[in-house]
């Protein structure tokens, strides 16, 4: 495919940040026709141009209702919007030598309804979920790495102290909208990091047929022996030869309380993209509130001294 005649020649990526999105964007960028960049930003700066307040008695202040005051419908102004992202990426490509562009910014996740509104029926949206229990611890080391909150999940803990919660509730928030979009528009394509990392070749090869492309033999090769363009995405894939699964089902090491609580909060969300329900260990016989909150916290500190002892040992 040139992806030319294609209505919808675009790729976007959406999955939740740690979800596999730098290592599905690494795979596509090594396919002769598909050029994916590191992440631009420009989906998420985009949805944010399109974002609206509501005031008292449901008033609403944004963009599209301001320009439609001087004169510039909706559908005017998303096209306008589109062709500007858009036109950064299929330039990138040409550059690239290649007829097709990909975007994979992994905070785009948080935006999904309004890059819905600019972008469905435009692209072929690619949607990897990963098993929230992994997600969350892994989100933490991405806190501990960059030193900091992005604006996106700094929302989450201003309204859930407690930073595991805040990832657990980001996490299902945004596998919910994915789901969502996958469920509804014949352009989106749900794969999970599992099938990623246990089969790559024919999980790849589901996405390269959903796109149209052709498989190419030397693709994953040609992928994982590429750190060129890094730029900003998980350090994590780039340091690895090969895909492995050493990630998966990490959530097995959480303390039991930390584990219990996350499953409270994420079992529903993991049945509905088809994982097992994580199980959950009831407070035991007897023992008070106060004892369940100390084993809690101790939990915590525990697994905040094995982060910080990982991370030690990864400077050295």
């Amino acid at each position: 495919m040139s992806g030319s005649a294609d209505p919808a020649p675009g790729i976007v990526i959406l999955g939740a940040p740690r979800s596999g999105t730098t290592l599905l964007r690494r795979l596509l960028n090594a396919h002769p026709n598909i050029a994916c960049p590191p992440e631009t930003f420009l989906l998420g700066g985009a949805a944010r141009f399109l974002h609206e307040e509501r005031f008292a008695h449901g008033l609403r202040i944004g963009v599209l209702l301001g320009l439609g005051y001087a004169g510039f419908d909706e559908d005017e102004v998303l096209t306008r919007l589109r062709e500007f992202a858009f036109g950064f990426l299929r330039d990138h490509a040409r550059a690239q030598g290649k007829p097709r562009w990909a975007e994979k910014t992994a905070f785009n996740a948080f935006h999904v309804p309004a890059i819905r509104r600019l972008c469905q029926g435009h692209v072929r949206f690619i949607c990897i979920h990963r098993h929230g229990l992994d997600v969350v611890p892994s989100l933490g080391e991405l806190v501990q790495k960059t030193g900091g909150y992005v604006d996106e999940l700094h929302a989450y803990i201003r309204r859930y102290p407690e930073p595991y919660e805040a990832y657990a509730r980001a996490w299902i928030d945004i596998a919910a909208a994915l789901k969502e979009l996958a469920d509804e528009d014949e352009l989106a394509l749900e794969i999970t990091y599992e099938q990623l990392t246990q089969d790559p070749e024919a999980t790849l090869r589901r996405v390269l047929d959903f796109v149209e492309e052709p498989w190419d033999d030397g693709l994953i090769a040609r992928a994982l022996g590429d750190d060129s363009g890094v730029g900003f995405g998980d350090w994590k894939t780039y340091g690895r030869a090969t895909i492995d699964r050493s990630s998966v089902e990490r959530w097995r090491a959480l303390p039991l309380p930390v584990r219990s609580t996350l499953a409270r909060l994420c079992n529903p969300t993991l049945e509905r993209l088809g994982y097992e329900p994580v199980p959950i260990i009831e407070p035991r016989a007897g023992e008070s509130e106060d004892d369940a909150r100390r084993r809690y916290e101790f939990g915590l500190m525990l697994q905040r001294m094995k982060r910080e002892k990982a991370a030690r040992e990864s400077s050295d």
